[in-house]
Parts: structure tokens; sequence; C-alpha cells
């Protein structure tokens, strides 16, 4: 069994309110993360801010697992901890909120990279790609709990113990060319693109 999870405990400070519920093409920004994930998934976790329950549910419906963090000063740790925590596959497909043009191949992809290894995560100029992910939930959980309480908070930090595929650029670029499933809404501006984007059919 897959689980697909998707991490909307941060606050969108530059987007003027709840980041997750911003509205994209008449829809929650989130909505389009989940819409993936329900294709890719057995089921779909989705980790919210403490107090975010209700608003998530009306937004998401109640086929959606809504989980709330239990420490937003740890960030995404947290919210990975508590997603995966939530869920019943032996492997968790992770993605952030903000990316309404991720591709249900690249999560398919990431998804068959990480199995018989903890988990995998794409490289991108250099760079990992930390909230798009895939895990093997029991070990990993154990390993993110116990890096939480060491007081690692960042990603990258905690995946170190990790035995991770660290999956290149070109076999990602591959499936989606332009890396769009990787851009995040981060600003009025990022949104504004993205409404074009939709109303031009480009994607």
């Amino acid at each position: 069994m897959l689980t697909g999870a998707v991490l909307s405990g941060g606050k969108g400070s530059r987007m003027g309110g709840e980041k997750g519920l911003v509205v994209l093409g008449g829809l929650p920004l989130i909505s389009y993360s989940v819409r993936t994930m329900e294709i890719v998934a057995d089921e779909v976790v989705v980790a919210v801010a403490p107090g975010m329950t209700r608003e998530y549910s009306d937004a998401l419906g109640s086929r959606i697992v809504i989980v709330e963090d239990a420490h937003t000063a740890a960030g995404p740790l947290d919210g990975l901890i508590t997603a995966l925590a939530a869920a019943k596959g032996d492997y968790v497909v992770v993605s952030p909120c903000d990316t309404p043009f991720l591709r249900t191949d690249v999560c398919q992809a990431i998804a068959l990279f990480a199995k018989g290894r903890d988990g995998a995560v794409p490289r991108i100029g250099g760079y990992i790609e930390p909230l798009h992910c895939a895990f093997r939930r029991r070990h990993c959980l154990a390993a993110f709990q116990e890096a939480l309480e060491e007081g690692v908070h960042k990603l990258s930090e905690a995946y170190k113990t990790l035995d991770l595929v660290y999956i290149e650029e070109e076999d990602m670029r591959a499936l989606d060319p332009r890396l769009e499933s990787f851009w995040n809404i981060n600003t009025a501006e990022d949104l504004e693109r993205a409404e074009q984007k939709l109303r031009d059919h480009l994607f």
C-alpha cells in the first residue's frame, strides 16, 4: 500500500493567509497536490497546522485524512513525522501543498526509486528537493522522531542517517522537462503566473 502525504503546516506570510487555502483557479491551492496524490496513492494524508483541521476538511472533503502537526516550531520535519505517523502505507510519497503543477508520473517515479531503500529524494540543480520525496514509513518515522528529539529541525540533516536514493535531475526532466512539478507558489506574483498558466492551459 502506498500513502500520499501533502504537507501544509506553514503559514503563507507572503500570501496573506493560510497558504494551502489560497485560491488558485477557483480552488484551494492544496487541492492540486491532493488531486495528484489521489491518482498516485491508495490513501491521502494532509498534515496541517494546529487548529486548522476544520478549514482543510471543508476545503478537501471527508475522503482526505487531515492530521495536525504537534510542534509548529519544528517546521516541515514535524509535518513529515505527523504524516508518516498517520499513514497506513509501507511507503509514503510526499509533496508540499503549494505545487499546483505536480505531475503524477513524477510522484510515481519517486515512489519507485524508494523501493527497497529507506527513501528517495530528487536532486535539482545540485540541491535536494526535501519536500518532494518518498520514505519507507516505519523506519523513517523512527529516525525522524529521534532526530527531532536531538534538536534537528532541518530536513537535509534528518535525511543524513537514512539510506536514500538521490534521483538525478535528468531523470526528473525525462518526465517533466520544465520541472514544473517543483515550482512552488511563494508570492502573489507566483500566484498570478500560475493563474495565467491555468488560463492558457500551459501545463
